[in-house]
Protein backbone atom coordinates (compact mmCIF):
# COMPACT_ATOMS: atom_id res chain seq x y z
CA UNK A 1 0.00 0.00 0.00
CA UNK A 2 1.24 3.50 -0.82
CA UNK A 3 1.87 5.14 2.57
CA UNK A 4 1.15 8.56 1.05
CA UNK A 5 -2.54 7.66 0.99
CA UNK A 6 -2.48 7.78 4.79
CA UNK A 7 -1.06 11.30 5.12
CA UNK A 8 -4.46 12.96 5.35
CA UNK A 9 -7.57 13.82 3.36
CA UNK A 10 -7.25 16.15 0.40
CA UNK A 11 -8.92 17.06 -2.86
CA UNK A 12 -7.69 13.71 -4.18
CA UNK A 13 -8.11 11.46 -1.12
CA UNK A 14 -11.22 10.80 0.98
CA UNK A 15 -11.54 8.67 4.12
CA UNK A 16 -14.66 6.73 5.13
CA UNK A 17 -15.28 4.88 8.38
CA UNK A 18 -17.83 2.64 6.68
CA UNK A 19 -19.45 2.39 3.30
CA UNK A 20 -22.35 4.83 2.87
CA UNK A 21 -24.09 6.11 -0.26
CA UNK A 22 -22.39 9.50 0.14
CA UNK A 23 -19.29 7.75 -1.19
CA UNK A 24 -20.95 7.74 -4.62
CA UNK A 25 -20.90 11.56 -4.76
CA UNK A 26 -17.12 11.44 -4.43
CA UNK A 27 -16.96 8.80 -7.18
CA UNK A 28 -18.85 11.25 -9.41
CA UNK A 29 -16.48 14.10 -8.48
CA UNK A 30 -13.33 12.12 -9.24
CA UNK A 31 -14.71 10.72 -12.51
CA UNK A 32 -15.72 14.21 -13.64
CA UNK A 33 -12.49 16.08 -12.86
CA UNK A 34 -9.47 14.03 -11.76
CA UNK A 35 -8.28 10.66 -10.44
CA UNK A 36 -8.79 10.06 -6.74
CA UNK A 37 -8.77 7.49 -3.93
CA UNK A 38 -11.50 6.65 -1.42
CA UNK A 39 -10.21 4.63 1.54
CA UNK A 40 -12.74 2.78 3.69
CA UNK A 41 -11.66 1.89 7.21
CA UNK A 42 -10.40 5.27 8.47
CA UNK A 43 -12.56 7.42 10.77
CA UNK A 44 -13.10 11.21 10.73
CA UNK A 45 -10.11 11.75 13.02
CA UNK A 46 -7.84 9.96 10.55
CA UNK A 47 -7.47 6.90 12.79
CA UNK A 48 -7.24 3.50 11.10
CA UNK A 49 -10.07 1.33 12.41
CA UNK A 50 -10.26 -1.22 9.62
CA UNK A 51 -13.26 -2.98 8.08
CA UNK A 52 -14.94 -6.32 8.58
CA UNK A 53 -15.59 -8.65 5.64
CA UNK A 54 -13.58 -6.70 3.05
CA UNK A 55 -14.61 -9.09 0.26
CA UNK A 56 -18.29 -8.46 0.96
CA UNK A 57 -17.64 -4.71 1.16
CA UNK A 58 -15.83 -4.71 -2.20
CA UNK A 59 -18.79 -6.41 -3.83
CA UNK A 60 -21.26 -3.93 -2.30
CA UNK A 61 -19.24 -0.93 -3.52
CA UNK A 62 -18.80 -2.37 -6.99
CA UNK A 63 -22.54 -3.01 -7.34
CA UNK A 64 -23.45 0.44 -5.98
CA UNK A 65 -21.10 2.26 -8.36
CA UNK A 66 -22.23 0.23 -11.37
CA UNK A 67 -25.92 0.67 -10.56
CA UNK A 68 -25.96 4.32 -9.44
CA UNK A 69 -23.25 6.37 -11.20
CA UNK A 70 -24.27 7.20 -14.77
CA UNK A 71 -22.46 6.61 -17.08
CA UNK A 72 -20.43 3.87 -15.45
CA UNK A 73 -16.97 5.21 -14.50
CA UNK A 74 -13.71 3.31 -14.64
CA UNK A 75 -12.54 2.28 -11.17
CA UNK A 76 -10.50 -0.33 -9.32
CA UNK A 77 -11.04 -1.80 -5.84
CA UNK A 78 -8.34 -3.44 -3.79
CA UNK A 79 -7.69 -4.55 -0.22
CA UNK A 80 -4.75 -3.48 1.90
CA UNK A 81 -3.49 -4.32 5.36
CA UNK A 82 -1.98 -1.68 7.61
CA UNK A 83 -1.24 -2.08 11.33
CA UNK A 84 -2.97 -5.47 11.15
CA UNK A 85 -6.21 -3.83 10.02
CA UNK A 86 -7.97 -4.38 6.71
CA UNK A 87 -8.70 -1.42 4.43
CA UNK A 88 -10.63 -1.25 1.17
CA UNK A 89 -9.27 1.24 -1.38
CA UNK A 90 -11.40 2.48 -4.27
CA UNK A 91 -9.45 4.23 -7.01
CA UNK A 92 -11.58 6.24 -9.43
CA UNK A 93 -10.13 7.44 -12.75
CA UNK A 94 -11.12 10.64 -14.51
CA UNK A 95 -13.44 9.73 -17.36
CA UNK A 96 -14.00 11.10 -20.86
CA UNK A 97 -17.78 10.71 -20.92
CA UNK A 98 -18.76 13.47 -18.52
CA UNK A 99 -20.94 14.35 -16.71
CA UNK A 100 -20.88 11.36 -14.33
CA UNK A 101 -24.01 11.76 -12.23
CA UNK A 102 -25.62 10.38 -9.08
CA UNK A 103 -29.39 10.85 -8.96
CA UNK A 104 -29.09 13.22 -11.96
CA UNK A 105 -26.54 15.48 -10.19
CA UNK A 106 -22.86 15.87 -11.04
CA UNK A 107 -20.32 16.54 -8.32
CA UNK A 108 -16.89 18.12 -7.91
CA UNK A 109 -14.33 18.25 -5.11
CA UNK A 110 -14.08 21.37 -3.00
CA UNK A 111 -11.12 20.86 -0.67
CA UNK A 112 -12.04 17.62 1.16
CA UNK A 113 -15.77 17.64 0.34
CA UNK A 114 -17.81 16.60 -2.69
CA UNK A 115 -20.44 19.18 -3.73
CA UNK A 116 -22.88 19.51 -6.65
CA UNK A 117 -21.65 21.54 -9.63
CA UNK A 118 -23.53 24.67 -10.73
CA UNK A 119 -25.35 25.03 -14.04
CA UNK A 120 -22.36 26.48 -15.94
CA UNK A 121 -20.03 23.74 -14.75
CA UNK A 122 -22.63 21.09 -15.62
CA UNK A 123 -22.93 22.45 -19.16
CA UNK A 124 -19.13 22.51 -19.48
CA UNK A 125 -19.02 18.85 -18.42
CA UNK A 126 -21.62 18.02 -21.08
CA UNK A 127 -19.54 19.71 -23.77
CA UNK A 128 -16.35 18.05 -22.54
CA UNK A 129 -18.06 14.65 -22.66
CA UNK A 130 -18.98 15.29 -26.29
CA UNK A 131 -15.44 16.47 -27.07
CA UNK A 132 -16.84 19.97 -27.61
CA UNK A 133 -16.41 23.36 -25.98
CA UNK A 134 -18.31 26.65 -25.96
CA UNK A 135 -16.09 28.05 -28.71
CA UNK A 136 -16.88 25.15 -31.06
CA UNK A 137 -20.65 25.67 -30.83
CA UNK A 138 -22.36 27.28 -33.79
CA UNK A 139 -22.56 31.07 -33.56
CA UNK A 140 -26.03 32.60 -33.45
CA UNK A 141 -24.75 35.29 -35.81
CA UNK A 142 -23.57 34.02 -39.21
CA UNK A 143 -23.07 37.48 -40.77
CA UNK A 144 -19.64 38.21 -39.31
CA UNK A 145 -16.78 40.27 -40.74
CA UNK A 146 -13.09 39.66 -40.08
CA UNK A 147 -11.15 42.73 -41.23
CA UNK A 148 -9.11 42.95 -37.99
CA UNK A 149 -8.21 39.26 -38.15
CA UNK A 150 -7.41 39.54 -41.87
CA UNK A 151 -5.06 42.50 -41.31
CA UNK A 152 -3.24 40.68 -38.48
CA UNK A 153 -2.84 37.50 -40.53
CA UNK A 154 -1.47 39.35 -43.55
CA UNK A 155 0.93 41.30 -41.35
CA UNK A 156 2.23 38.44 -39.18
CA UNK A 157 1.74 35.26 -41.19
CA UNK A 158 2.46 36.71 -44.66
CA UNK A 159 -0.77 35.25 -46.05
CA UNK A 160 -2.19 37.51 -48.75
CA UNK A 161 -5.60 35.95 -49.43
CA UNK A 162 -8.23 35.68 -46.70
CA UNK A 163 -10.91 33.15 -47.72
CA UNK A 164 -13.46 30.67 -46.43
CA UNK A 165 -10.82 27.97 -46.79
CA UNK A 166 -8.61 29.87 -44.36
CA UNK A 167 -11.50 30.18 -41.88
CA UNK A 168 -11.92 26.40 -42.08
CA UNK A 169 -8.18 25.83 -41.63
CA UNK A 170 -8.17 28.08 -38.55
CA UNK A 171 -11.07 26.14 -37.06
CA UNK A 172 -13.52 29.04 -37.26
CA UNK A 173 -15.90 27.40 -39.70
CA UNK A 174 -17.15 23.87 -40.25
CA UNK A 175 -20.00 22.39 -42.27
CA UNK A 176 -20.56 25.84 -43.73
CA UNK A 177 -21.28 27.45 -40.35
CA UNK A 178 -19.23 29.86 -38.21
CA UNK A 179 -18.69 28.99 -34.55
CA UNK A 180 -18.35 30.99 -31.34
CA UNK A 181 -14.58 31.23 -31.76
CA UNK A 182 -15.26 33.04 -35.04
CA UNK A 183 -17.69 35.33 -33.22
CA UNK A 184 -15.02 36.21 -30.64
CA UNK A 185 -12.52 37.10 -33.38
CA UNK A 186 -15.00 38.96 -35.59
CA UNK A 187 -14.92 42.74 -35.94
CA UNK A 188 -18.23 43.33 -34.11
CA UNK A 189 -17.96 40.37 -31.73
CA UNK A 190 -21.63 39.75 -30.77
CA UNK A 191 -20.94 37.71 -27.61
CA UNK A 192 -21.95 39.74 -24.57
CA UNK A 193 -20.00 37.33 -22.35
CA UNK A 194 -16.70 38.55 -23.83
CA UNK A 195 -16.72 42.01 -22.21
CA UNK A 196 -13.54 43.36 -20.59
CA UNK A 197 -13.63 46.13 -17.98
CA UNK A 198 -10.48 48.24 -17.59
CA UNK A 199 -10.38 50.34 -14.42
CA UNK A 200 -7.63 52.58 -13.00
CA UNK A 201 -7.80 53.82 -9.40
CA UNK A 202 -6.00 56.68 -7.71
CA UNK A 203 -4.69 54.60 -4.78
CA UNK A 204 -4.44 51.04 -3.46
CA UNK A 205 -8.21 50.72 -2.93
CA UNK A 206 -11.31 50.95 -5.11
CA UNK A 207 -12.63 54.15 -3.56
CA UNK A 208 -11.71 56.61 -6.31
CA UNK A 209 -11.74 55.78 -10.03
CA UNK A 210 -9.70 57.88 -12.44
CA UNK A 211 -10.26 55.98 -15.68
CA UNK A 212 -12.69 53.35 -17.00
CA UNK A 213 -13.00 51.59 -20.36
CA UNK A 214 -15.56 48.89 -21.15
CA UNK A 215 -14.68 46.74 -24.14
CA UNK A 216 -17.62 44.99 -25.77
CA UNK A 217 -18.75 44.06 -29.27
CA UNK A 218 -15.21 44.21 -30.63
CA UNK A 219 -12.78 41.48 -31.66
CA UNK A 220 -10.75 39.90 -28.86
CA UNK A 221 -7.71 40.87 -30.94
CA UNK A 222 -8.70 44.52 -30.68
CA UNK A 223 -9.44 44.02 -26.98
CA UNK A 224 -5.89 42.80 -26.47
CA UNK A 225 -4.44 45.86 -28.23
CA UNK A 226 -6.57 48.24 -26.13
CA UNK A 227 -5.46 46.46 -22.94
CA UNK A 228 -1.86 47.13 -23.99
CA UNK A 229 -2.66 50.80 -24.57
CA UNK A 230 -4.25 51.00 -21.12
CA UNK A 231 -0.98 49.75 -19.64
CA UNK A 232 1.02 52.42 -21.48
CA UNK A 233 -1.41 55.07 -20.27
CA UNK A 234 -1.20 54.22 -16.57
CA UNK A 235 2.16 52.50 -15.99
CA UNK A 236 5.32 54.58 -15.73
CA UNK A 237 8.62 53.69 -17.33
CA UNK A 238 11.73 55.16 -15.69
CA UNK A 239 15.41 55.25 -16.55
CA UNK A 240 18.24 54.90 -14.02
CA UNK A 241 21.98 55.29 -14.40
CA UNK A 242 23.81 52.22 -13.13
CA UNK A 243 27.54 52.69 -13.51
CA UNK A 244 28.30 53.40 -17.17
CA UNK A 245 24.90 52.19 -18.35
CA UNK A 246 21.37 53.53 -18.50
CA UNK A 247 18.75 51.03 -17.29
CA UNK A 248 15.05 51.18 -18.19
CA UNK A 249 12.70 49.98 -15.45
CA UNK A 250 8.96 49.48 -15.91
CA UNK A 251 6.76 49.85 -12.85
CA UNK A 252 5.27 46.52 -13.87
CA UNK A 253 7.17 44.35 -16.39
CA UNK A 254 5.38 44.77 -19.71
CA UNK A 255 5.92 41.15 -20.73
CA UNK A 256 4.40 39.91 -17.45
CA UNK A 257 1.32 42.08 -18.01
CA UNK A 258 1.10 41.00 -21.64
CA UNK A 259 1.20 37.32 -20.66
CA UNK A 260 -1.40 37.79 -17.93
CA UNK A 261 -3.83 39.53 -20.30
CA UNK A 262 -3.28 37.06 -23.17
CA UNK A 263 -3.75 34.12 -20.77
CA UNK A 264 -6.98 35.63 -19.46
CA UNK A 265 -8.43 36.18 -22.96
CA UNK A 266 -7.44 32.70 -24.14
CA UNK A 267 -8.47 30.72 -21.04
CA UNK A 268 -11.49 32.61 -19.68
CA UNK A 269 -14.92 30.99 -19.55
CA UNK A 270 -16.98 32.62 -22.30
CA UNK A 271 -20.06 30.56 -21.45
CA UNK A 272 -20.42 32.59 -18.25
CA UNK A 273 -21.75 36.13 -18.70
CA UNK A 274 -19.18 37.65 -16.33
CA UNK A 275 -16.75 40.33 -17.48
CA UNK A 276 -12.99 39.91 -17.45
CA UNK A 277 -11.64 42.68 -15.22
CA UNK A 278 -8.27 44.45 -15.29
CA UNK A 279 -7.75 46.84 -12.38
CA UNK A 280 -4.79 49.22 -12.09
CA UNK A 281 -4.02 50.34 -8.53
CA UNK A 282 -1.27 52.61 -7.30
CA UNK A 283 0.79 49.59 -6.19
CA UNK A 284 -0.38 46.71 -8.44
CA UNK A 285 -2.43 45.41 -11.34
CA UNK A 286 -5.05 42.69 -10.87
CA UNK A 287 -6.28 40.60 -13.80
CA UNK A 288 -9.48 38.78 -12.82
CA UNK A 289 -10.50 36.08 -15.31
CA UNK A 290 -13.96 34.44 -15.17
CA UNK A 291 -14.00 30.67 -14.74
CA UNK A 292 -11.80 28.45 -12.61
CA UNK A 293 -9.27 26.00 -13.99
CA UNK A 294 -10.24 24.09 -17.15
CA UNK A 295 -11.28 20.46 -16.68
CA UNK A 296 -8.26 18.19 -16.48
CA UNK A 297 -5.65 20.62 -15.10
CA UNK A 298 -4.63 20.82 -11.44
CA UNK A 299 -3.75 23.91 -9.43
CA UNK A 300 -0.14 22.69 -9.21
CA UNK A 301 0.10 22.21 -12.99
CA UNK A 302 -1.28 25.70 -13.56
CA UNK A 303 1.09 27.38 -11.10
CA UNK A 304 4.14 25.52 -12.36
CA UNK A 305 3.21 26.38 -15.96
CA UNK A 306 4.17 22.97 -17.31
CA UNK A 307 0.82 21.82 -18.71
CA UNK A 308 -1.70 23.71 -20.82
CA UNK A 309 -5.26 22.62 -21.49
CA UNK A 310 -6.77 25.70 -23.16
CA UNK A 311 -10.45 26.20 -22.46
CA UNK A 312 -10.60 27.90 -25.88
CA UNK A 313 -8.23 25.88 -28.03
CA UNK A 314 -9.11 27.58 -31.34
CA UNK A 315 -8.60 31.10 -29.95
CA UNK A 316 -5.36 29.96 -28.27
CA UNK A 317 -4.07 28.53 -31.56
CA UNK A 318 -4.77 31.78 -33.43
CA UNK A 319 -3.09 33.86 -30.70
CA UNK A 320 -0.13 31.52 -31.05
CA UNK A 321 -0.04 31.87 -34.86
CA UNK A 322 -0.20 35.66 -34.53
CA UNK A 323 2.68 35.57 -32.00
CA UNK A 324 0.60 37.20 -29.28
CA UNK A 325 1.56 34.25 -27.11
CA UNK A 326 4.87 32.50 -27.67
CA UNK A 327 4.07 28.95 -26.68
CA UNK A 328 1.27 27.21 -24.82
CA UNK A 329 1.97 26.40 -21.15
CA UNK A 330 4.66 29.09 -20.78
CA UNK A 331 2.62 32.14 -19.71
CA UNK A 332 2.81 31.64 -15.94
CA UNK A 333 6.50 30.76 -16.07
CA UNK A 334 7.25 33.89 -18.11
CA UNK A 335 5.36 36.07 -15.64
CA UNK A 336 7.44 34.61 -12.80
CA UNK A 337 10.68 34.93 -14.75
CA UNK A 338 10.20 38.66 -15.35
CA UNK A 339 9.90 39.20 -11.60
CA UNK A 340 12.74 36.90 -10.56
CA UNK A 341 15.26 39.74 -10.11
CA UNK A 342 12.96 41.81 -7.90
CA UNK A 343 12.00 41.60 -4.25
CA UNK A 344 8.26 41.69 -5.00
CA UNK A 345 6.66 38.68 -6.71
CA UNK A 346 3.43 38.07 -8.63
CA UNK A 347 0.60 36.25 -6.89
CA UNK A 348 -1.90 33.78 -8.33
CA UNK A 349 -5.28 33.13 -6.72
CA UNK A 350 -7.11 30.02 -7.97
CA UNK A 351 -10.81 30.11 -7.07
CA UNK A 352 -13.71 27.89 -8.08
CA UNK A 353 -15.11 30.51 -10.48
CA UNK A 354 -12.20 32.84 -11.19
CA UNK A 355 -8.44 33.11 -11.52
CA UNK A 356 -6.72 36.27 -10.28
CA UNK A 357 -3.20 37.30 -11.31
CA UNK A 358 -1.73 40.07 -9.14
CA UNK A 359 1.26 41.94 -10.57
CA UNK A 360 2.91 44.21 -7.97
CA UNK A 361 4.59 47.44 -9.03
CA UNK A 362 8.35 47.80 -8.92
CA UNK A 363 9.01 51.49 -8.30
CA UNK A 364 12.80 51.41 -8.39
CA UNK A 365 15.54 49.02 -9.49
CA UNK A 366 15.80 46.12 -7.06
CA UNK A 367 17.89 43.77 -9.11
CA UNK A 368 19.86 41.29 -7.12
CA UNK A 369 23.61 40.90 -7.30
CA UNK A 370 24.43 37.88 -9.41
CA UNK A 371 27.66 37.06 -7.59
CA UNK A 372 27.95 33.55 -6.18
CA UNK A 373 26.50 33.47 -2.68
CA UNK A 374 27.84 31.07 -0.05
CA UNK A 375 25.42 28.89 1.90
CA UNK A 376 26.41 30.64 5.16
CA UNK A 377 25.00 33.94 3.87
CA UNK A 378 21.49 32.47 3.79
CA UNK A 379 21.62 32.13 7.59
CA UNK A 380 19.65 28.88 7.66
CA UNK A 381 18.49 27.57 11.02
CA UNK A 382 19.56 24.10 12.17
CA UNK A 383 16.49 22.30 10.79
CA UNK A 384 16.64 24.08 7.43
CA UNK A 385 20.31 23.14 7.19
CA UNK A 386 19.46 19.49 7.96
CA UNK A 387 16.94 19.40 5.10
CA UNK A 388 19.45 21.07 2.78
CA UNK A 389 22.17 18.53 3.65
CA UNK A 390 19.71 15.64 3.36
CA UNK A 391 18.68 16.71 -0.16
CA UNK A 392 22.35 17.25 -0.99
CA UNK A 393 23.07 13.61 -0.16
CA UNK A 394 19.88 11.99 -1.48
CA UNK A 395 19.19 14.06 -4.64
CA UNK A 396 15.36 14.10 -4.36
CA UNK A 397 12.89 13.27 -1.59
CA UNK A 398 9.17 13.59 -0.87
CA UNK A 399 7.89 15.56 2.10
CA UNK A 400 6.95 12.36 3.96
CA UNK A 401 10.45 10.94 3.38
CA UNK A 402 12.01 14.12 4.80
CA UNK A 403 9.70 13.86 7.83
CA UNK A 404 10.68 10.24 8.40
CA UNK A 405 14.42 10.82 8.00
CA UNK A 406 14.55 13.82 10.34
CA UNK A 407 11.73 12.95 12.74
CA UNK A 408 9.77 16.13 12.00
CA UNK A 409 6.05 16.84 12.07
CA UNK A 410 4.10 17.39 8.84
CA UNK A 411 3.30 21.09 9.45
CA UNK A 412 6.86 21.73 10.57
CA UNK A 413 8.30 20.09 7.44
CA UNK A 414 6.00 22.04 5.11
CA UNK A 415 7.04 25.34 6.70
CA UNK A 416 10.76 24.51 6.48
CA UNK A 417 10.52 23.39 2.84
CA UNK A 418 8.58 26.54 1.93
CA UNK A 419 11.29 28.66 3.59
CA UNK A 420 13.96 26.97 1.49
CA UNK A 421 11.86 27.43 -1.67
CA UNK A 422 11.45 31.15 -0.92
CA UNK A 423 15.22 31.41 -0.62
CA UNK A 424 15.47 29.80 -4.07
CA UNK A 425 17.47 26.89 -2.66
CA UNK A 426 14.95 24.09 -3.15
CA UNK A 427 12.81 23.29 -6.18
CA UNK A 428 9.56 21.33 -6.22
CA UNK A 429 9.11 18.80 -9.00
CA UNK A 430 6.04 16.75 -9.83
CA UNK A 431 2.62 17.27 -8.29
CA UNK A 432 0.12 15.70 -5.94
CA UNK A 433 1.26 12.43 -4.42
CA UNK A 434 4.33 12.30 -6.68
CA UNK A 435 5.75 15.61 -5.41
CA UNK A 436 9.49 15.57 -4.79
CA UNK A 437 12.01 18.23 -3.69
CA UNK A 438 15.51 18.77 -5.03
CA UNK A 439 18.24 21.32 -4.51
CA UNK A 440 18.18 24.09 -7.08
CA UNK A 441 21.42 24.12 -9.04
Amino acid sequence: MDIRLLLGESKYIEYKRDYTKTLLKTVSAFANYHDGHIIIGINDEGKIVGVDNPEELRLSIENAVNDTVIPRPYFEIEEATYENKKLVILKVYKGDHTPYTVDKKAYKRMDTSSVPVDRNAYEELILYGRNLSFETLQSNDQKLSFQILEDKIKQVMNIQYFSDDLLITLGLKSHGRLNNAAALLSDNNPLESSQINLIAYTDEKVLQIKDVQRLKNISVLKQFDICMDFYKKHINISEFITGAYRETVEEIPLVAYREAVANAIVHRDYSSNVSLKIEVFSNRIEVVSPGGLPIGITKYEYLEGRVSIPRNRIVADIFLRLKIIEKLATGIRRIKEYYQDYDVKPQFEINENSIVVILPKVNRPQRKDFREVSLEEYELNDQEMLIYRLLESRENLSRSEIEFELGLKKSQTIELINNLRKLNLVLQIGGGRSTKYILKK
